[in-house]
């Protein structure tokens, strides 16, 4: 009896996999290569070194803006005493509004030319800018020096920084973000302390040039480091941005919580070293309160981006903006009637750390909220950009126009504590769980 043999299943022919499918499809329309999602490689030499190049840029660009107590504080004392403070205020509010306004933009010149060919012209616009500052000697002159042209030149610098780390990773995307972004703080740490010092020996003109000389070499190794993991994509035409995500009840959530979070969020750090100063403190230790704050800072970019990616980017971001709210109103308004050096330098210290994550967890955010899929970002990144700059352009001077020291603390904590429940609900749907990762 003849015997019935099971076909050898290795000997079937197979259906081609998707890999397959997709190089063969396009190889007969090339317009199908651009579906392809980029999946970035997360690690490895060249992903961590363009990290330490992105920190360098932050460092000259944001980090330079962080320092914006120690300017606000020397004018105010020394060569713009006949302004109020909510005048001098517009210098840095005028900073990081541009910064983040012409984001977009900046976005959009790394798609097409790459990396490098973007960040070089800006880095030597930055430096253009702070060695005219040196020449300044009224308030208008410094407002176009530093307000409008450095405002103009960070944001070629610390943006990129942010959307290149992003780009390059996945898993570690938190911790990466973090790093670059603690370039910032390290900034705002080391110009106060850099800075005052060099005033005090050679004069504020000749300490402004000595800083465009330390920026101009780090900004040369910072270009050597960077890169975008992808090939340029070229002048391509295309249609506008597709705005239709902008509209949904969560990106209407989380920039809503993002404009609040920016009206309060650099009051503390622009006003601590007058406000020590206003209440017994000598003109040097005054200004370390801005070095305390950055350092505090550094640390909350850090380890929150770390934590992040274990316990979700959303969750982290919620946190910290309660925190920040609770220590402006708890910690700081007691200050005003029981002041110390230790309390201070204390409350200063806790505030970085708490507001520090937000540069380093908005723009992961809205990755996770687009998917992940780092090479769409247009009108997200724009409209995070929007909303952060609209919250900076009018945060500072509000806030310094409302009813003295307990005006501004009121404002800033009322923000910061307003900015967090819009955040929640801009979280992406999750299955009910007590504790979920978001």
């Amino acid at each position: 009896m003849s015997q019935t043999r099971s076909p050898n299943r290795s000997n079937l022919p197979r259906p081609p996999s998707p890999k397959i499918l997709e190089d063969a499809d396009v190889e007969k329309d090339p317009s199908h290569a651009e579906l392809r999602l980029f999946e970035p490689p997360d690690g490895g030499f060249r992903a961590w070194a363009c990290v330490a190049g992105c920190f360098l840029l932050q460092f000259c660009g944001f980090g330079y803006i962080n320092a914006c107590g120690l300017f606000q504080y020397h004018y105010s004392a020394v060569l713009l005493p006949d302004q109020s403070s909510s005048s001098l205020a517009w210098i840095t509010t005028l900073q990081i509004c541009l910064l983040f306004l012409f984001g977009p933009a900046v976005g959009q010149l790394i798609d097409v030319y790459g990396a490098r060919k973007v960040t070089v012209p800006f880095s030597v616009l930055a430096i253009l800018c702070v060695c005219m500052l040196s020449l300044c000697t009224e308030y208008w002159q410094i407002m176009l020096a530093q307000g409008v042209g450095f405002g103009i030149a960070a944001a070629g610098l610390s943006l990129p920084a942010l959307v290149l780390a992003n780009q390059w990773f996945s898993s570690h995307r938190g911790l990466a973000t973090g790093i670059v972004a603690a370039g910032s703080s390290f900034g705002g740490v080391i110009y106060p302390l850099f800075i005052p010092n060099l005033i005090d020996r050679v004069g504020f003109a000749a300490a402004v040039r000595w800083t465009a000389l330390m920026q101009g070499i780090l900004l040369v190794i910072a270009n050597l480091l960077v890169a975008t993991p992808f090939p340029p994509k070229g002048i391509q035409k295309k249609g506008g941005m597709d705005m239709a995500a902008l509209k949904t009840p969560v990106w209407i959530f989380l920039l809503t919580g993002l404009f609040f979070c920016m009206w309060g969020l650099f009051a503390p750090l622009n006003y601590l070293p007058e406000f020590a100063a206003d209440h017994g403190i000598n003109y040097k230790l005054a200004q370390y309160t801005i070095s305390v704050a950055n350092a505090g800072s550094m640390l909350g970019r850090i380890i929150p981006g770390y934590v992040a990616d274990r316990l979700g980017h959303f969750n982290m971001l919620v946190a910290g903006s309660l925190l920040s709210a609770l220590l402006v109103l708890v910690f700081w308004i007691p200050l005003e009637y029981h002041s110390s050096l230790g309390g201070i330098y204390a409350f200063a210290l806790l505030y970085g750390f708490a507001s520090g994550g937000f540069v380093s967890l908005g723009p992961t955010c809205v990755v996770t909220l687009n998917k992940g899929m780092v090479e769409q970002l247009g009108a997200q990144l724009g409209g995070f950009c929007l909303a952060v700059a609209l919250g900076s352009l009018s945060g500072l001077p509000i806030a310094s126009s409302i009813g003295g020291w307990l005006g501004l603390m009121g404002f800033a904590g009322a923000s910061l504590f307003v900015a967090s429940p819009p955040s929640p609900p801009s979280r992406p749907t999750q299955p009910p769980k007590l504790l979920c990762a978001v």
